[in-house]
């Protein structure tokens, strides 16, 4: 995808093969300080689309779309931590960390 003039293939596969991740899960852990205030706690949602637009003029924006909420950041700033077997995990701005899941088959 060419995205403000600019191809971003890592983040563009995500959305190419968004199909994929829809109806999976996604989990956010927060910040640092959200990781104090709820204990270490995660919220989950379902997994309801993905996109990368345009940040600015000369960058771009992922995100990944829940039911309940969503999280994404800019790609200059963001970026994959690794994961969990089966999981995905980004870190964005301040520290802020989440992941997906890919839906489960039947």
């Amino acid at each position: 995808m060419i995205v403000n003039g600019k191809e971003y293939p890592l983040w563009s596969q995500f959305v190419e093969k968004q199909d994929e991740w829809i109806g999976g899960t996604l989990e956010e852990f927060g910040d640092r300080i959200d990781k104090v205030i709820f204990d270490g706690e995660s919220m989950k949602t379902k997994i309801t689309g993905i996109e990368l637009r345009p940040n600015g003029v000369d960058s771009a924006f992922f995100e990944v779309f829940g039911e309940e909420f969503s999280c994404g950041f800019g790609v200059k700033y963001g970026g994959i931590l690794g994961g969990e077997d089966g999981w995905i995990t980004f870190s964005g701005y301040g520290g802020h960390q989440w992941r997906i899941k890919k839906k489960e088959e039947l």
